[in-house]
């Protein structure tokens, strides 16, 4: 969101004779021909559609710059405006069209690009314009074709189809475009695009807290918790949140689950209370919380929080932050004990996912090839869905890096694909960016592009544990390791209950590693060993840090372990391949494998 800021007030803040702007062309289908075909009648059609597009133009806060005929040259304030706009007049368009006769029924291609031009009185002049210019001969008819500076802007904020159409080559220009088709005509676009992970996804209401302090006047702390596990719950991509200003409400009444469900349309709700309470060592606030589900009627967890009211605050992050660390996995763990109750054939794309996530680094034999068909059949169902496609370029990902796959180079290929095609559906989603970080990372080595993932996923949600744990990896592997080790501290405090926590002490496990600390590098990777023994990334470095801190008759005991969940493993050319960007470290890791008595 940082980023997106930005780069908006750049657009209004450069100012003197160089500006960066919006601008979309729009340019009338094979006009030429038309005209002299059948001149008086075809200029009439492009008169009359002007009327009917031009004040959506206007409406949507374009400034048409130039006409040029049988097109348009149009500045907008932003990129969301721009193709919100741009989408409503080739709607307007094909409407039209469809009651014309052939021989006047007018299409157009719109392109859309942001860049720096000149200011010349009220026209635009540059290189943005000559790139927008060109750009819109390759749009699809009837469709909208954007470049990566716009697409960077307005993905995951519009509810449309978008595929990527990759780098084009543009007339007397000598970088290509990476481009992107935006809404129904794009190529790849599918219709019935039912079970979008955005009307699936869980809801849940925070329904206001009964204050039962002593002091009767002090409900604003109340009111101010509830705000804050709102908003921090509003951060949870995996969830809809009711808006406060919904739920005011429902103040001092009884919280009947089915009446919330009723009126709010909600899964879950969060109830509460609140006390605070003087005594002899200061005043205290006690908190406490349930979460129900409200289509059951049944109480699915509850809890207590107390701590010191000295600065009430602080305090109220502090209980907030808790009650949202702990809600986001129960809410996850209902919602999959409510898809395992389904049928796989009728599982729609969120409880495909769900499914899949439940089966990724299971303790059994090839649990990518288990959980793989499920995030394909989310991608068939919701063709947008980022974290699908990224959560199957971890599957073949893994499959590549554990030595297990049946086909190492079609695993490779696939992931470069997969986890390309989940930042061009949506380049805000933390999950998709920390996943695809990763793999950018630990499978391409390519540490820089990592990092602006990861650092994009936590200006979308600062509290995203899986962009804190993910990232902590790659800079391990860079050998910044105090960075890795603060970034999974903060991770793990933020996710303590996470399901695949084991993932979590195995990254705990590899920054200790890289820092040279191996005796608390062995104590992180036996605890990841006892939650799940067949996790082979952690097996590796606990067999490494046995040796390199002398526990060689545990190191052989675990080398063996790993053998017989990857019997083709190789100590020195899975140490060469590695992540590890030193190439010393990566031969000492090597050394480590084979004194942990792994075959060479």
């Amino acid at each position: 969101m940082v980023r997106k800021r930005s780069r908006a007030r750049a657009a209004t803040t450069n100012g003197g004779g160089r500006r960066l702007v919006v601008v979309a062309a729009f340019d009338v289908v094979n006009f030429t021909a038309l005209v002299e075909a059948d001149e008086e009648r075809v200029l009439a059609a492009w008169r009359a559609l002007r009327a009917e597009i031009d004040p959506l133009i206007a409406a949507g806060g374009g400034r048409i710059f130039k006409a040029l005929g049988d097109g348009l040259l149009v500045e907008f304030t932003g990129p969301i405006d721009a193709t919100r706009t741009a989408l409503l007049v080739q709607e307007t368009v094909a409407r039209t069209a469809a009651g014309q006769d052939a021989a006047v029924r007018l299409e157009l291609r719109c392109a859309i690009h942001m860049g720096e031009v000149t200011l010349e009185g009220t026209d635009l002049l540059g290189d943005g314009i000559n790139i927008v210019s060109r750009l819109q001969a390759h749009a699809p008819i009837g469709g909208v074709l954007v470049s990566a500076a716009v697409m960077d802007l307005i993905s995951g904020r519009l509810s449309q189809p978008i595929e990527e159409l990759g780098p084009i080559t543009l007339r007397n220009m000598s970088r290509p475009v990476h481009t992107y088709a935006v809404g129904p005509k794009a190529p790849g676009a599918r219709g019935g695009m039912i079970d979008s992970f955005q009307r699936r996804r869980p809801s849940i209401a925070v329904l206001p807290f009964v204050d039962q302090s002593e002091d009767e006047g002090a409900s604003w702390f109340s009111d101010g918790l509830v705000e804050a596990i709102i908003a921090a719950l509003a951060c949870l991509p995996e969830l809809i949140v009711i808006s406060r200003s919904s739920v005011l409400r429902y103040r001092g009444q009884a919280h009947d689950p089915e009446r919330v469900r009723r009126e709010l349309s909600v899964r879950y709700m969060l109830t509460g209370s609140v006390r605070r309470v003087s005594g002899p060592g200061g005043d205290k606030v006690r908190l406490s919380a349930e979460l129900s589900d409200c289509e059951t009627g049944t109480a699915i967890w509850s809890d207590r929080f107390a701590g010191a009211a000295a600065d009430l605050f602080q305090l109220q992050d502090e209980l907030s932050a808790r009650v949202v660390t702990t809600i986001a996995p129960q809410v996850q763990e209902s919602e999959l004990r409510r898809v395992l109750k389904k049928h796989p054939e009728s599982l729609d794309a969120y409880e495909s996912v769900l499914r899949g996530l439940d089966l990724l680094y299971r303790v059994e034999d090839d649990p990518w090839a288990k959980a793989l068909p499920l995030f394909e059949r989310a991608m068939t169902l919701d063709p947008s869905y980022a974290a699908a496609y990224a959560l199957a370029a971890t599957c073949h990902g893994e499959r590549f890096y554990e030595g297990t796959s049946p086909d190492p180079t079609a695993d490779h290929l696939e992931a470069e694909r997969l986890s390309r095609l989940a930042l061009s559906y949506d380049r805000f989603d933390p999950l998709a960016l920390s996943l695809c970080g990763h793999i950018r990372s630990w499978l391409f080595h390519d540490y820089d592009h990592a990092i602006e993932l990861f650092d994009r996923a936590l200006a979308a949600n600062p509290s995203a544990a899986i962009a804190w744990l993910r990232s902590s990896a790659t800079f391990s592997y860079i050998g910044e390791t105090r960075e890795a080790r603060r970034r999974v501290e903060i991770g793990l405090r933020l996710s303590p209950y996470d399901a695949h926590v084991f993932f979590s002490y195995g990254l705990a496990g590899l920054a200790a590693y890289a820092g040279g600390d191996y005796i608390e590098a062995a104590n992180w990777a036996r605890k990841s060993m006892a939650l799940n023994p067949r996790f082979v990334g952690n097996l590796r470095f606990l067999a490494a840090s046995l040796a390199a801190s002398g526990q060689f008759k545990e190191a052989h005991e675990v080398g063996r372990a790993l053998l017989r969940v990857n019997p083709a493993f190789s100590a020195r050319k899975f140490a060469a391949g590695h992540a590890f960007k030193d190439a010393e470290k990566r031969r000492l890791f090597g050394d480590h494998l084979v004194m942990a008595g792994l075959p060479e």
